[in-house]
């Protein structure tokens, strides 16, 4: 909710970013179909109610594991992002079920 009002007060977009593997980039649809865009899709409304303007960035890439993928996050999903989502789970939980949490 903090960056949320920062976003406001300073009269910027609010922002996400996802990073993943084919869950998230939306391998068997179309890009806009993706989850991080059926999000956007979904909060752009209620965040324009609040003066807010919702920004989305999907840099998920299918079959690239988290390393070194990791190192070069900054460059995938910005350095001014507010909000960041991580779903490597899928492929990198190691069979351990609290991997996927």
């Amino acid at each position: 909710a903090t960056r949320i009002l920062n976003a406001k007060r300073n009269n910027r977009p609010f922002k996400v970013s996802f990073a993943g593997y084919s869950v998230t980039v939306g391998r068997g649809n179309y890009f806009h179909q993706s989850y991080p865009f059926v999000l956007e899709k979904l909060l752009k409304k209620p965040m324009s109610f609040l003066g807010i303007t919702l920004q989305i960035r999907n840099a998920a890439i299918g079959g690239v594991p988290s390393f070194p993928y990791g190192w070069c996050l900054e460059n995938f999903l910005g350095e001014d992002v507010d909000v960041i989502s991580w779903d490597f789970s899928m492929n990198e939980a190691g069979g351990v079920p609290n991997g996927l949490e």
